[in-house]
């Protein structure tokens, strides 16, 4: 009897032990953890999660099901997320099927073994209904998005931009109420946060339209690169000059190089870099450079280069320089010189027509 008193006693241990690990990953106390909002169609989804307490080290456990079947089953990490705030997730279906009817997003919010939250979201795929717009063109780069829409019938729809890295959307931003009317129309977004380069994004719009309501997402991958262009520039026997002007989001801090040769037998006289400041979309530098000598007459190719901080040619811009000769103008002579020499003629006859006035007053006084 003793040996089996031990042994019950053992396994309750374990379980009593086991009980305090599972109940050491779950947070204490009344908090508030939930998924506030959700969207997903056949091939992606988002959502964001609040939650009223600090939190590390979450999954957030997704299934897509159909008629009880389990179409595709995905996990995503939230390293952190602090007291009273949000968080904003992206996902992706990987599923062949194209059936229609009614599918459901399973989610729930773990830390460790511990749930804390579990909700289910419903949409119905490949209902055969008119729809109200067609939104089948999305272009994404390092500077925005744009959209093209074009309206079945007039509507007026909220849009959503979203910058997503990896399933963390970075950047998100809002219009409402746009009208739209029966023309095709384009409407563009520029991201308003610093992208890395070479880096991969996702750009992810949501279109909500009213009476009834439905909504429409379109996702466009894009790689993240520095891009600056020249708009202007300027060249003479003296130096020369190059505004720079920036389209991306990517900070640029390369370099502008001039690169000058003589046009009659191909030689470089000067070739120079000079480093440009940091630029962004819409800012716009001039980079110039001195000639080391004045120019001698003659006609030179100026080739203007634009280069990233990774070496890559960005811009570039040729043109000529025609440099005439330098007009000597012939030194005049002195002018003190002048007068000196001039002066002994006109004091002479200064003194000659004081002289006459002397000799007639005298004669005249004579008689």
């Amino acid at each position: 009897m003793r040996p089996v008193f031990i042994l019950l006693t053992s396994i309750l241990l374990v379980f009593v032990f086991v009980g305090n690990s599972f109940a050491a990953d779950c947070p204490e106390g009344t908090y508030d953890v939930r998924i506030i909002d959700m969207y997903s169609d056949i091939d992606s989804g988002d959502m964001t999660i609040y939650s009223s307490i600090g939190l590390q080290a979450l999954n957030l456990e997704l299934q897509l099901v159909h008629d009880g079947e389990v179409l595709d089953t995905t996990t995503i990490r939230i390293d952190r997320i602090s007291a009273g705030s949000t968080v904003a997730k992206v996902f992706e279906w990987d599923t062949g099927s194209l059936s229609d009817g009614r599918y459901t997003v399973t989610g729930r919010i773990m830390q460790g073994d511990c749930q804390l939250y579990s909700g289910n979201y419903s949409f119905v795929h490949g209902r055969q209904v008119i729809p109200r717009i067609t939104a089948n063109d999305l272009v994404a780069n390092s500077e925005g998005a744009s959209l093209m829409i074009m309206p079945v019938q007039p509507v007026i729809i909220d849009l959503e931009f979203m910058l997503v890295n990896g399933s963390d959307v970075i950047y998100t931003a809002r219009e409402q109420k746009v009208a739209l009317h029966t023309q095709p129309g384009v409407i563009e977004h520029q991201w308003n946060t610093l992208l890395a380069n070479e880096k991969d994004y996702q750009a992810r719009v949501k279109i909500n339209m009213y009476t009834p309501a439905e909504s429409v997402t379109l996702m466009e991958s894009f790689t993240a690169i520095e891009d600056v262009f020249i708009s202007d520039i300027y060249r003479d026997a003296v130096g020369a000059s190059a505004t720079i002007e920036g389209r991306s989001q990517v900070p640029f801090t390369g370099s502008v190089k001039f690169t000058l040769i003589r046009n009659s037998d191909g030689a470089i006289i000067e070739s120079v870099s000079r480093r440009s400041p940091v630029l962004l979309r819409g800012d716009d530098e001039t980079v110039e450079t001195i000639w080391e000598n004045r120019l001698p007459e003659g006609t030179y190719r100026l080739t203007i280069e634009v280069i990233g901080n990774d070496g890559k040619l960005l811009d570039q811009r040729q043109t000529i320089i025609e440099a005439a000769a330098v007009q000597r103008t012939a030194t005049p002579a002195n002018d003190t010189g002048n007068e000196s020499q001039q002066a002994p003629g006109f004091t002479a006859a200064y003194l000659l027509s004081a002289l006459i006035a002397v000799a007639l007053v005298l004669r005249i006084r004579s008689k």
